[in-house]
């Protein structure tokens, strides 16, 4: 849904991490040789990006891409603590907390040499709430004043709240006070003006509509082609601190290709899962890090299968999280037993784990799974039903189908489910269009609160994509959403309710919280992980030793 969705996009780091650590991020204790200078590190990823454009991307691939090439007001340093990115500094709110006010530092520039200017902010923020642009990546720009009547066409675009006061400063008014805003200020970039101009529809489409303001260019990528580099940016304004020049990146979606690929040193960085993290447990170039991206078997409430309530519940029931975890993943991975990640968010009053003070809403109970189905067999009329389950074309997601499929035909006699595995940019454009009955979907989170996980299931949300509707879940997450109105204390207290409402109708059901791993050569250094992670890290921060 980091970019975010399956996509988790550009993950940031806890609140209890942030630090005022304004300046820039220097390498300058890491030497790289001069033989290394200009050696081209290779790197793979798991699959094709739909868009380069960050106002209108919404998966991990194009949101990998976008880590690379762009930066927005803040970003994260080369220990994932959130720093002012192409601004001065970091800020503080004014107007009870809704007003932002930033300056652009003045040497940030774009790829071409051109001063980056307020009105490039003002371009990216409108262009992203335009509903002509029909972008889906809208929940951390929803927060600004008019965003709903300007989202849905009520009012002018120009009447959103940004504004340009001079080339260098401009202000960001929020509808409301927002605790989380400096992790969501990582993810609003700026855009080109004169690119957008130009380009319209074709942004980010392909290198040639890429203009990048982060530490690389991106050069070579036709849109759908499996390789493209990253060149170093030369008007990027910490350019001095970006150690390695040239970076190669091949798509490949097959852990056994990218063990290989390592092995034979073709890439010195890959992410790989399953078996090959197992077989890799002694190996000192691997790195695992657990991540706050869960995953989720989302039903479409259009079909009528899907929508059946005792349908849901039974298969629920049938999955055995800790199984597919441990037994089928083999990665490291855990046991997601609600749509909150374990570890994640926690009690404003007491400190507990979000996950810990609600229990386990999604056991395992074979006997009242088939007592569920024998109940929807009645309602639907039906004795043997076929569904067709949605996922990538990668080892870890058709392992979890795999899984569910076995379960689900041994123990529902009646179900049968067909796999149906495609590249990642299909699965994307197939979620919206509600192309489904079943489908894998995997978030990954902004900030540090349940909130950003129980969003996505709102009638309202752009990623429902299971199009559920429940009017007291909407009503719990609307007092969530109330910042202005009701305490850290009272929205905790909501969160709970909204997230037993959820799980008590089986609207979704967790299958594992997932880990990291990479292979990461032991002769380059500077790249770091942590649970907000996901599988993207700043290259910008790597050299060679």
């Amino acid at each position: 849904m980091q970019a975010k969705y399956t996509y988790s996009i550009i993950g940031v780091v806890s609140a209890l991490l942030l630090t005022g650590c304004l300046g820039t991020v220097s390498n300058s204790s890491k030497t790289t040789s001069a033989a290394n200078q200009n050696k081209t590190l290779g790197i793979t990823i798991p699959g094709e990006p739909m868009t380069s454009d960050p106002t209108t991307s919404i998966e991990t691939n194009g949101g990998a891409v976008i880590t690379q090439t762009g930066e927005g007001i803040y970003r994260k340093n080369a220990n994932n603590k959130i720093v002012a990115g192409v601004v001065e500094k970091k800020v503080k709110p004014t107007e009870n907390k809704t007003r932002y006010t930033f300056t652009i530092r003045k040497n940030a520039r774009w790829q071409n040499g051109t001063k980056i200017t307020s009105q490039d902010f003002v371009t990216a923020l409108r262009r992203q709430a335009n509903p002509k642009t029909k972008s889906q990546n809208l929940d951390a720009i929803s927060y600004i004043k008019i965003f709903d009547a300007v989202n849905k066409g009520k009012m002018a675009v120009n009447k959103l709240g940004v504004t340009a006061i001079n080339k260098r400063t401009f202000s960001i008014k929020l509808s409301k006070p927002v605790p989380y805003m400096n992790y969501e200020f990582t993810s609003f970039y700026p855009l080109n003006t004169a690119a957008v101009s130009k380009y319209g529809s074709k942004l980010g489409s392909n290198s040639a509509t890429t203009v990048a303001n982060g530490a690389y260019v991106i050069k070579g990528w036709k849109g759908s082609n499996d390789s493209w580099y990253y060149v170093k940016n030369k008007y990027y304004w910490n350019a001095k601190n970006v150690k390695i020049k040239r970076i190669k990146v091949t798509v490949t979606k097959d852990d056994n290709t990218a063990q290989n690929l390592f092995n034979a040193g073709t890439v010195q960085v890959t992410n790989i899962s399953g078996q090959y993290v197992k077989n890799n447990a002694n190996n000192k170039e691997m790195t695992v890090t657990k991540t706050g991206r869960n995953n989720y078997i989302y039903f479409n409430s259009k079909k009528s299968v899907t929508a059946n309530e005792n349908f849901r519940h039974a298969l629920s029931l049938v999955v055995n999280q800790k199984t597919l975890a441990k037994d089928v993943l083999q990665d490291g991975s855990q046991a997601a037993t609600n749509i909150v990640p374990k570890n994640y968010a926690s009690d404003p009053t007491t400190g507990e784990d979000f996950v810990k003070e609600v229990g386990n809403l999604s056991p395992t109970n074979i006997k009242k799974a088939k007592q569920y189905w024998q109940k929807a067999q009645q309602e639907l009329g039906k004795q043997k039903v076929t569904l067709n389950f949605l996922c990538d074309d990668t080892d870890t997601e058709k392992k979890l189908a795999e899984y569910v499929q076995g379960v689900a035909e041994k123990y529902l006699k009646g179900v049968t489910i067909k796999i149906v595995a495609v590249p990642h940019v299909t699965h994307v454009s197939r979620d919206f269009t509600g192309n489904f009955d079943l489908v894998t979907v995997g978030w990954g989170p902004d900030y540090p609160d349940a909130q950003n996980f129980l969003d996505g299931m709102q009638s309202s949300n752009s990623i429902n994509f299971t199009q559920w509707k429940d009017a007291k879940y909407d009503a719990l997450m609307a007092k969530v959403s109330d910042t202005a109105k009701y305490t850290a204390a009272q929205r905790w207290a909501y969160e709970k309710q909204a997230d037993r409402r959820l799980m008590k109708l089986a609207a979704v059901i967790p299958t594992y919280q997932a880990s990291s791993a990479f292979l990461v050569s032991k002769d380059v250094g500077g790249l770091k992980w942590d649970e907000f992670s996901g599988t993207a890290s700043q290259l910008q921060y790597a050299y060679w030793k």
